[in-house]
């Protein structure tokens, strides 16, 4: 089978070893243009120019996907892949390859469709996701579903760990799926516009903490803004009536829990949060050990297991109140620009 593939980040550098790996024949690369990297500035191939630079395949790397259509339509392919490209896509391409132009997305269509599914699908508390092998259209993600792929998601999972589960699976749906492709296409499902759900980009000023919120809510933003852009809040000291906004340290959050009934119960017998207010840090032994605690929404609170303060590198709440005590006045806010 002639393949072409489209894409950018690692991830679906990783998709495009695997086809080379399987043998199929790469008719062309399609990529981002190079970008500055590191101090230096220096432009650099993406992890999929990369991996085509490396493997001698023919690539291209247009500014706009339209400056290379008129090319690419006189070279003969079965299919064309395209996965986490980054960039829209003209109603040209729409008619690419002998059998079509197919994307693969990190959800189960229509559910989240958009730039961020992975994060997302813990951001809105999910616990089931997975792959959706689907024609390009011409509206984003709408395009009707050849193959699917179900995944759990624990829990405690960060977006980094769930997208390294979620990545063999995805490449080998498309392994499995290619094979096939010819029978399956045209069978493909239309997906139910009654049902679909939307995701958007996520960009820093969504990452910081509202204490207000409840404590599965917080628990899932930290979750869910792991590694990027990490969920982030800023650290005040002073009576709760000063100006929210004020001068504080910035303070990354890289992993959080959820207490358990118990857990809660015992601090409310010890009228730990009756005098407190959403961000107000509490130090508590838990189950024998020290534990950073935030007050949430709802009288409740949640624990922090890993943040990184200003200038500092990243640790956990057992070093950080080692080394910071925690005492009456000291809260977690959100900045007065956000």
């Amino acid at each position: 089978m002639k393949i072409g593939y489209m894409g950018t980040p690692e991830i679906s550098a990783e998709l495009l070893k695997a086809l080379i790996q399987a043998g199929y024949e790469i008719k062309y690369v399609i990529s981002n243009p190079d970008r500055p990297k590191g101090r230096s500035g220096t432009p650099q191939p993406s992890p999929v120019s990369q991996a085509a630079l490396e493997a001698g395949l023919p690539l291209l790397r247009p500014e706009k996907p339209a400056e290379i259509l008129d090319e690419i339509r006189n070279t003969e392919v079965d299919a064309v892949i395209v996965f986490a490209y980054g960039s829209i896509l003209p109603e040209g391409f729409l008619s690419l390859g002998k059998i079509g132009i197919f994307n693969l997305h990190a959800s189960l269509l229509p559910e989240l469709r958009g730039a961020s599914p992975i994060q997302s699908a813990i951001l809105q508390g999910l616990t089931t996701t997975g792959w959706s092998f689907q024609f390009v259209s011409q509206k984003m993600d709408c395009g009707n579903v050849v193959a699917e792929k179900s995944l759990p998601i624990d829990p405690e999972e960060t977006a980094l760990e769930l997208t390294e589960k979620m990545l063999p699976a995805g490449i080998q749906l498309v392994l499995d799926t290619l094979p096939r492709l010819e029978e399956l296409a045209p069978r493909a499902t239309a997906q139910d516009e009654s049902k679909a759900t939307y995701c958007r980009k996520i960009l820093p000023e969504h990452s910081y903490l509202d204490w207000k919120q409840s404590p599965l809510h917080l628990h899932n933003q930290i979750r869910g803004m792991n590694p990027r852009p990490t969920a982030r809040t800023v650290l005040v000291e002073g009576d709760r009536g000063d100006d929210p906004g004020q001068a504080g340290r910035l303070f990354k959050i890289y992993r959080s829990k959820l207490l358990s009934a118990e857990q809660l119960q015992t601090l409310q017998d010890e009228k730990q949060l009756m005098a407190a207010a959403p961000g107000d840090l509490l130090s508590f032994r838990l189950d024998g050990s020290p534990a950073l605690l935030v007050v949430t929404g709802n009288n409740q609170a949640l624990q922090i297991l890993s943040l990184q303060p200003q200038n500092k590198k990243q640790m956990d709440a057992v070093s950080f109140l080692n080394g910071h005590k925690v005492g009456s006045g000291q809260r977690f806010v959100i900045p007065a620009e956000i």
